[in-house]
């Protein structure tokens, strides 16, 4: 029987409800094979629940009088108090789309404020995947259009559009929703992507952010979009740039100047002495620190440090570039001692001094150890 002629007999269209009902299938699934066997314009979801529930009551008569029954609430009839409690128990992404709808469930939505704890958006010339919270995304470029895959979902989403202007209708509403707040936002740039740069440059309320670029402009770029203030840590990654004009890039923004914990996580961002000073305002820090002359480099930076009023602890992996192995250089710059002796298999040389600090009860603690055949690892924590 063709699926026409089922449409136009109302009750061949309530008998194939009443299988889907006898088959014991679930509602959402007797409604996908109920479209798939006679179309998706045969019949709304809602009138199909309707039959669908009378039969699953025993309710058999298909000539029944639906004029008769009072009219259906819609979500506007639901009472003002229960729309707080709803979205009160609705996800973040969930909260997002509810803003949607209309102006009075936009703000009760915007009443809680998004909370995440990660956030991650992974950018490249022929993708766009991101993670919010537990919920996964990806977006493939495919031909001049792209597909859009959901974690955890059957379906597949295919569009003409754009990668990145298709991942955009979805990350757009949720980054632009007011009073976002994000534990940790993780952006990776492996290639220049100009339209999405444009969209996803919005204030946004992050208390830890890791940027990789190719770039420092693009890391510096992002980096501004977050709120001063706001912001406690900051890790950053890039490559191709070591010109020292480009860290100023970063030291000159209100996010830096104002956190409380820096991290460059890449050999190629490699400072030197004098660049030290600008962390004077860190609780904590992680660099690589290249030096030319141990013997001078490492008193200035010992005494650099010990200038800094709120620092907690630091973590530095030196390079000295005439010294080989670095660490004896670097312990003999410092002033303390080698142990005598050879060491233990598997075991690396590590040696501790202690430096206090004048007219301070304060002192630094070195922990120096070998890190590799050409640099040490510094770690410094400050004892009150």
């Amino acid at each position: 029987m063709s699926s026409d002629l089922i449409k136009e007999n109302h009750h061949l269209l309530q008998t194939c409800i009443l299988y889907e009902v006898l088959q014991k299938t679930p509602i959402f699934d007797s409604y996908r094979s109920f479209c798939d066997t006679v179309g998706p314009d045969a019949m709304s979801y809602p009138d199909f629940l309707f039959w669908y529930l009378r039969f699953c009551r025993g309710e058999l008569d298909f000539d029944y009088d639906r004029s008769v029954d009072p009219e259906p609430k819609t979500l506007m009839d639901m009472p003002v108090k229960l729309m707080p409690k709803i979205a009160k128990n609705l996800d973040p992404v969930e909260r997002a789309l509810l803003r949607s709808m209309n102006h009075a469930i936009k703000t009760v939505a915007d009443s809680f404020p998004p909370a995440f704890e990660k956030i991650k958006i992974v950018v490249s010339d022929t993708s766009l995947d991101w993670n919010l919270n537990n919920q996964s995304f990806s977006c493939f470029k495919k031909g001049s259009g792209c597909t859009l895959y959901k974690r955890n979902c059957s379906t597949v989403e295919e569009s003409e559009e754009c990668y990145i202007k298709k991942s955009l209708e979805y990350l757009t509403p949720l980054l632009r929703v007011p009073n976002l707040q994000v534990n940790h936002l993780s952006l990776y740039f492996f290639d220049e992507t100009p339209n999405f740069d444009d969209r996803l440059l919005v204030p946004l309320n992050a208390k830890s952010v890791f940027i990789w670029g190719r770039t420092t402009k693009k890391v510096v770029q992002f980096l501004s979009a977050m709120n001063p203030g706001y912001l406690e840590s900051i890790s950053l990654k890039f490559i191709f740039q070591r010109e020292r004009e480009h860290y100023r890039m970063i030291y000159e923004t209100d996010q830096f100047k104002q956190a409380k914990n820096m991290k460059l996580k890449s050999p190629w961002e490699s400072f030197n002495v004098e660049d030290l000073v600008n962390f004077s305002h860190l609780e904590k820090f992680k660099c690589y620190l290249t030096s030319e002359n141990t013997f001078q480099d490492v008193p200035r930076i010992r005494d650099t440090i010990s200038t800094f009023k709120k620092l907690e602890s630091c973590e530095m992996v030196y390079f000295g570039l005439r010294d080989n192995p670095p660490i004896t250089a670097f312990v003999d710059a410092l002033g303390a001692e080698i142990p005598i002796g050879p060491l233990k298999e598997g075991e690396q040389l590590s040696i501790t001094y202690r430096y206090q600090i004048p007219e301070s009860n304060s002192c630094l603690e070195f922990k120096i150890k070998q890190n590799s055949e050409h640099t040490c690892r510094v770690n410094i924590v400050k004892l009150r």
